[in-house]
């Protein structure tokens, strides 16, 4: 569950981050993090996470941690922050995302003394994860290792537990979906191979000669990794559309529904661990 002091998150950051779309003011350090990622860019990032906040000042008021007027006042916030939102033009959206994906990519590059790490070669073939990838992980990591390290100074005990509690949560169903579509591909792909190969059809086995991604990253802790994982198995799924599509065994259309899917099903992963990524960044900041 969102805190009082979270829910208010995304329009502070919004108040900072418009003022540098298009101003070409240079990247900033990981500190500075909470005052240029701000927001998803897209509007499906951003709706999901004003709902949230909305849900978030409900539930803290049906229990008492919060009265009614600062639950008005919370979900007025949430209202200015989606109309300011919505005022932004496409140019500047994909500014704000170009912004934090630019960072997070400092973050991936940055190696932190006295953290161990695993090293992991990640290999992505298909460009449509890349951006999920460079959007969320690098994020996800740093916050995975803060949250180990600071989570007790930053959140109280019970929410500390409930944040902890929703990652696994998250991770563990995105971890069944992805193990249920990569087998179910796989099993797919099999049968109506064999079936075109009994009819004597010409079966096309494509391949990607040139990954999207092809790097070695340092994990901060087996959330990190198996956040990896997820992506790595459904890229291995969409191995299996690659031959469907080319062999006509499955629509394009279809095969775009089904990462759309994936990639929906991963935004609230993404999004609440890049969201206490912000809030463990202001108790590093000050000690």
């Amino acid at each position: 569950m969102t805190t009082t002091a979270e829910l208010t998150t995304t329009d502070q950051v919004l108040d900072n981050t418009l003022p540098l779309v298009g101003t070409g003011a240079p990247i900033a350090s990981d500190t500075d993090t909470p005052a240029l990622a701000g927001v998803s860019a897209s509007p499906e990032d951003v709706e999901a996470e004003l709902r949230e906040m909305e849900e978030s000042a409900d539930a803290l008021h049906k229990e008492g941690l919060i009265t009614s007027a600062d639950a008005a006042t919370k979900k007025a916030e949430v209202e200015r922050t989606r109309k300011r939102f919505r005022e932004l033009s496409p140019d500047d959206r994909q500014a704000i995302v170009r912004r934090r994906r630019e960072l997070g990519l400092q973050i991936l590059d940055r190696e932190l003394a006295g953290a161990a790490v695993v090293v992991v070669g990640l290999k992505v073939n298909h460009t449509r994860l890349r951006p999920l990838f460079e959007q969320w992980w690098p994020y996800m990591n740093r916050m995975s290792l803060n949250l180990q390290r600071f989570g007790q100074s930053t959140f109280s005990r019970s929410e500390l537990a409930t944040v902890e509690k929703y990652l696994e949560a998250e991770l563990t169903k995105l971890e069944d979906y992805v193990d249920e579509q990569v087998r179910v591909a796989e099993a797919y792909r099999a049968q109506r191979e064999s079936e075109m190969r009994e009819k004597g059809d010409f079966v096309f086995e494509p391949t990607v000669r040139r990954p999207s991604i092809d790097i070695e990253v340092q994990a901060f802790s087996r959330f990190a990794v198996r956040a990896l994982q997820v992506l790595i198995k459904f890229d291995k799924a969409m191995d299996q559309f690659d031959f469907m599509v080319w062999n006509g065994i499955r629509d394009m259309t279809d095969v775009n529904e089904e990462v759309t899917r994936f990639l929906r099903k991963f935004q609230p992963l993404g999004l609440r661990s890049y969201m206490t990524h912000l809030k463990l960044m202001t108790t590093v900041r000050g000690i």
